[in-house]
């Protein structure tokens, strides 16, 4: 029997490992690095075009808002989906990284050689953001609030008064030490609860409200937007959710 598709909810990171999701041609409001573990798959730009044929890779980088449809017919995928406001987004559209330290990564963390806990550093040198300026403490403890209650509401100017810093200067310096700003950190994190607790067995109307959404519907259409599916597709399917343990794991 082969294994569950595992969610990876690193902050602003969101890896998916298992079979291909047969989705159709759509867009994703994040951009997704597409990995083939195992093997290679086809990319088409548009399939509705009979001139733009499907070509062959083995890894391919997806900005947000474009169309694309994937085949990956018995191959298992990789979906490392990361915020288009995110340093990972600039450094990945750059074309910063190496594409066989990429591959060899995720096929460790598939096979159980690489644990999860280790994973998000590793990413960090592959996509060369090893040399990351010291996390300040006053963030990470701002991001270990954010991650133990994402459904609380975390407005900046508590957040930025707990901190002891002014709001501006909190938002840059938030910034530098998650990678993405304050508000998109939270939409994540609310993201990364809804799913672990749907993995667990929970509704997904109680899920969604649990984790700070307004409504089942709030949290669908946020979902599908961000990763091209209903979470109710998800649902169908038994799968497996592991966040980070610590906080400054969890930037990204």
């Amino acid at each position: 029997m082969k294994p569950a598709p595992r969610i990876f909810f690193w902050g602003a990171r969101a890896l998916y490992l298992g079979p291909a999701l047969g989705l159709s041609p759509h867009r994703n409001a994040v951009a997704v690095l597409c990995v083939g573990v195992g093997g290679s798959f086809e990319f088409a730009s548009d399939p509705r075009d009979p001139t733009k044929a499907y070509v062959t890779c083995r890894s391919l980088f997806i900005p947000a808002n474009t169309l694309h449809h994937l085949k990956a017919d018995g191959v298992s995928m990789g979906f490392l989906y990361v915020d288009p406001l995110s340093d990972d987004c600039r450094s990945l559209a750059a074309g910063r990284g190496d594409e066989a330290r990429l591959i060899a990564m995720l096929e460790a963390l598939a096979e159980g050689a690489i644990s999860p806990e280790r994973a998000p550093r590793a990413l960090d040198s592959i996509l060369n953001r090893g040399r990351r300026p010291p996390a300040d403490p006053r963030i990470v403890e701002t991001l270990e609030r954010i991650r133990r209650a994402p459904g609380d509401v975390h407005d900046l100017a508590s957040m930025a008064a707990k901190a002891g810093l002014s709001q501006s200067r909190f938002l840059h310096v938030f910034k530098q030490t998650a990678g993405l700003p304050f508000r998109r950190y939270k939409i994540w994190a609310r993201m990364g609860s809804a799913v672990q607790a749907m993995a667990s067995g929970r509704p997904l109307t109680a899920a969604a409200l649990d984790a700070g959404f307004g409504s089942s519907a709030h949290f669908s259409a946020a979902f599908r937007e961000m990763f091209g599916l209903a979470p109710s597709q998800l649902a169908k399917r038994r799968f497996e959710v592991i966040k980070p343990a610590r906080a400054r794991e969890s930037s990204g």
